[in-house]
């Protein structure tokens, strides 16, 4: 598919994204995940693929691996990695190969926020070499309803994998502080991940009522205007796309003051900052914002607009075509 000047082909193991990519008529080819121990055959794969598409541009996000692989079979073709972040239970270590595989063989590293570009320059990349571009997203046209209890008139949401880095223990206990308070309050819980069986346990060992795991929803961002306000307790964050989701949705945001997410949230304004892992802070501005309609209101309002001059997909993408054309 050509996009402006660009025609392009997306490599991928595959996910949730494919069929955004065949709703816009863009070419995907799935091959298998990188390990360790099918690094030889994916060189070979990937080998072939380049030299049939001949692309004057590759753009590898996530696996700084691959990054070394391609400049070494095509040392000619500009190669640009995007910095997503690293979930590993490393991160140092991650960022470290990652700033010196990049440092060495990209022509260019894009971080998706002022934090994992500060990251990235610590552990030795050149910072002529970096910059930042924010995720974006489309704005959400029309709204796409969930079927929700009834008897819950307050619905506090979280959309996210459900890791120990995702701090939603500190949610559910948050809730378990305020929901006796206020017994129409529910908190709905959107994701799926290997700590799921450990946070209804907690749930259960808390005695608490109205707090429902939804599982994964594709494209859950479309589905947060049935909820009141959005929350994201995590301990560990990029930048945090949901809550730009959610920023689009025109929904209150409550985050934690973690990685990237202050670039996203100006506390007060657009939405309320809390120290992560605390419990506490986050049940006191959920109360808040429980209270005071119009400060929920005021956050949803300037949030709105803030995502609309900082993260659509618009900018996004002019920013990133201005990085392929400086290497035409």
């Amino acid at each position: 598919m050509a996009i402006g000047d660009f025609s392009i082909l997306v490599v991928s193991p595959g996910g949730d994204g494919v069929s955004l990519l065949e709703e816009y008529g863009i070419p995907h080819i799935k091959v298998p995940t990188l390990t360790l121990f099918n690094i030889l055959k994916y060189r070979s794969i990937i080998k072939k693929l380049i030299l049939e598409f001949r692309p004057y541009i590759i753009h590898i996000h996530g696996a700084h691996e691959l990054v070394f692989i391609v400049k070494n079979l095509f040392p000619d073709i500009p190669v640009i990695f995007t910095s997503h972040g690293y979930a590993s239970n490393f991160p140092l270590l991650d960022y470290t190969l990652s700033a010196d595989i990049c440092d060495r063989y990209s022509d260019k590293v894009i971080a998706v926020s002022e934090y994992e570009r500060r990251l990235l320059l610590k552990r030795g990349l050149k910072d002529s070499k970096v910059c930042t571009i924010y995720n974006g997203i489309s704005p959400v046209e029309g709204n796409l309803n969930l079927p929700l209890p009834r008897d819950v008139s307050f619905k506090i949401v979280t959309v996210a994998r459900l890791t120990r880095k995702k701090g939603i223990k500190y949610l559910i206990e948050a809730f378990g502080l305020i929901s006796k308070k206020y017994k129409d309050t529910g908190l709905f819980i959107i994701g799926e991940g290997e700590e799921r069986k450990y946070l209804e346990k907690l749930v259960g060992r808390l005695n608490l009522r109205n707090v429902f795991f939804l599982g994964k929803i594709p494209d859950a961002g479309k589905y947060l205007n049935n909820f009141d306000i959005f929350v994201l307790p995590s301990l560990s964050e990029s930048l945090g796309i949901s809550i730009i989701e959610a920023y689009a949705e025109k929904r209150a945001v409550i985050a934690t003051k973690i990685g990237g997410i202050p670039e996203l949230i100006v506390d007060g304004e657009t939405g309320l900052l809390v120290a992560p892992g605390d419990s506490y802070a986050l049940a006191d501005s959920i109360e808040k914002l429980i209270l005071d309609r119009a400060l929920r209101d005021r956050l949803a309002y300037n949030g709105y607009n803030r995502f609309l001059g900082y993260f659509t997909s618009e900018k996004m993408y002019e920013k990133t075509l201005n990085v392929y054309k400086s290497f035409l």
